[in-house]
């Protein structure tokens, strides 16, 4: 089976020549126990994304990430761990020790051809609630424009919580994505753009400042879906989504920009809470 990392299908001019669907993160530092509800989610043999879980047996996730699932169609294997066990093959080295998910719903917004200006959530429920990991919480809704300030300036720092791939193996040949399966968290700031190709061109965006190094990371491709949170606490503002390609140390896998999706909307909010208990 081909392996992918479910990204959307891109046909938007220049702009889709700039963005490119992500949410991995590269450089940054291991998340450890800092976020123990993000997860990995993960077809075996066939691709991954990241998530967030909101309710004992719901994750937060994109829309891009449960549109691929639905058309694959098969069980989505769910860890948990830092340092999740995955084979060569992309598949659990024990799949017993991790969660399943056979049911998935896409925002009803959402169209795969229009990304990335479409409503990019999704939801996955868990066959068997986690009872040992306390949920992140949901934002109020408004939360963002309280931390960026009526004049737009913010000082306010956001961490992205994902798993995948953390750069290319190079060398013999065209650069081959290094997994390593390793929950990371990257600090970022707030990067609304003037009018360039990082400007905020949909109200349901949040763009990142993305920086390439070991201490702070960026995103890179492979697992869309983390969970996006105002620095030292536990509110998934955003969902990580996609961004801008700048390569990092040789690594064409850093990103100048991410672009995520906005949690704390409260026509988002609504839909998300239509599914929980």
């Amino acid at each position: 089976m081909r392996r992918t990392l479910f990204a959307p299908l891109l046909a938007l001019g220049l702009l889709a020549a700039a963005i490119a669907p992500a949410a991995a993160i590269t450089g940054g530092q291991p998340d450890g126990d800092g976020h123990p509800y993000s997860a990995l989610l993960l077809i075996p043999e066939a691709g991954f994304c990241s998530g967030t879980l909101i309710d004992e047996d719901v994750i937060l996730t994109a829309g891009h990430c449960t549109y691929a699932f639905e058309e694959i169609g098969e069980t989505v294997y769910v860890s948990f761990d830092s340092q999740a066990e995955v084979d060569a093959d992309w598949a659990p080295v024990n799949p017993d020790d991790w969660y399943t998910a056979s049911t998935w719903v896409t925002h009803p917004d959402y169209v795969h051809e229009d990304w990335p200006f479409t409503s990019d959530y999704g939801l996955l429920f868990l066959d068997e609630p986690v009872t040992d990991i306390t949920p992140a919480e949901l934002p109020e809704a408004g939360l963002l424009e309280e931390l960026v300030g009526e004049n737009g300036q913010t000082a306010a720092l956001f961490e992205d919580v994902g798993y995948g791939q953390n750069g290319n193996v190079l060398g013999g040949g065209p650069p081959i994505g290094q997994f390593t399966w390793e929950r990371k968290v990257a600090v970022q700031q707030w990067a609304p753009g003037k009018g360039g190709p990082s400007a905020v061109l949909d109200a349901e965006w949040f763009i990142l400042r993305n920086v390439p190094s070991s201490q702070h990371g960026s995103a890179c491709g492979g697992d869309s879906g983390s969970g996006v949170f105002p620095y030292g606490t536990d509110t998934v503002i955003a969902v990580h989504t996609g961004g801008y390609n700048l390569g990092w140390e040789g690594q064409i896998c850093g990103r100048i920009t991410s672009l995520n999706h906005r949690v704390d909307l409260p026509e988002i909010l609504d839909w998300i809470s239509g599914y929980l208990d």
